[in-house]
């Protein structure tokens, strides 16, 4: 945990929840996990666009990396730079 951030995080907070109090907070994860398939659905494999898949040059997104995407890091980094080395 960054302490120089910690200071100005509580008192923002503070401006609409002005009881809070500094103990409890603490560091968490916190993010957005696309999922590539609807509820119900298999599970898909990795989807990986480039420019033209999404229309924008020099834009490439990847989507659906979870488990085993760690696992699997290695073989989507040659696939990135091969990507790249395309555009």
């Amino acid at each position: 945990m960054n302490a120089a951030r910690v200071l100005p995080f509580i008192e923002a907070i503070q401006r609409y929840w002005p009881d809070l109090t500094p103990d409890r907070l603490h560091p968490d994860y916190a993010g957005v996990r696309p999922k590539i398939q609807a509820e119900g659905e298999p599970a898909h494999d990795f989807v990986l666009q480039g420019p033209a898949q999404t229309g924008v040059d020099g834009y490439l997104a990847l989507y659906g990396i979870e488990s085993p995407g760690l696992t699997s890091c290695l073989a989507l980094a040659d696939l990135v730079a091969e990507t790249v080395r395309c555009l």
